[in-house]
């Protein structure tokens, strides 16, 4: 993972001070490249530069493959369900969740960079029960490791995958330059109370919030971003 994070996609990590060193917490992020290099490369920042090892809610496709469901097994991913992350929250532990969900990694490479619907916001309601902070994070970069070009709808391949659709992308994981960056936390827990995780629009608002404060942050990295791969 060194060799990849430092030499290969040359990761650079901003803003991770705003990960807390001890407690719970909501790492809410984007997903792209379809395969979990992302998720994987910020596990490694976070434990080599905070101490910190994230539980990442994986989606029940990933242990349909052999090889994908032993690595993240080991990596420390659980199923994607509620009763998984109520149990990293209230063991004090970083919940790791990407909101837009498996059709967020099998975004289309020319909307790459859009953030799609954020699927049934359940992660913000885990957060108001548990009292935890919400951590939005941003990377750019690891879209272009896989770009996804086209889809090829196989019902056989989707049904038996679980995954959307058959993407067409090229054969090896490219080398692009990535920036990723942890924003400031959302301390919900000090603005409502674990009931509110039971008022659709509070839990509406707070989640439309993330997003914007997201998609802001994407926009602004890729104003700044000069080469893909430099």
């Amino acid at each position: 993972f060194k060799l990849l994070h430092d030499r290969y996609w040359r990761v650079e990590v901003h803003g991770i001070e705003h990960v807390p060193e001890t407690g719970g917490g909501v790492l809410v992020g984007m997903h792209r490249g379809f395969m979990p290099f992302d998720g994987v490369m910020l596990l490694f920042a976070l434990v080599t530069k905070r101490n910190r090892i994230p539980r990442f809610l994986i989606h029940p496709s990933l242990t349909k493959f052999p090889f994908l469901a032993d690595f993240m097994a080991k990596l420390g991913g659980v199923i994607a369900c509620q009763e998984n992350g109520e149990w990293v929250l209230q063991n004090g532990e970083l919940l790791g969740v990407f909101p837009e969900g498996i059709r967020g990694a099998f975004t289309m490479y020319e909307k790459a960079y859009t953030l799609g619907k954020f699927g049934r916001d359940e992660y913000v309601r885990m957060a108001l029960r548990n009292r935890a902070p919400i951590i939005p994070f941003v990377t750019v970069g690891s879209a272009e490791i896989y770009p996804i070009f086209k889809r090829v709808d196989w019902k056989w391949f989707t049904r038996y995958t679980e995954w959307p659709f058959l993407p067409v992308t090229v054969p090896f994981p490219l080398p692009s330059k990535w920036h990723t960056q942890f924003l400031p936390p959302m301390h919900i827990e000090r603005d409502y109370g674990p009931e509110a995780a039971d008022d659709p629009r509070t839990v509406r608002r707070i989640s439309l919030e993330v997003r914007q404060r997201m998609q802001a942050a994407i926009d602004e990295m890729l104003l700044r971003r000069t080469s893909i791969f430099t």
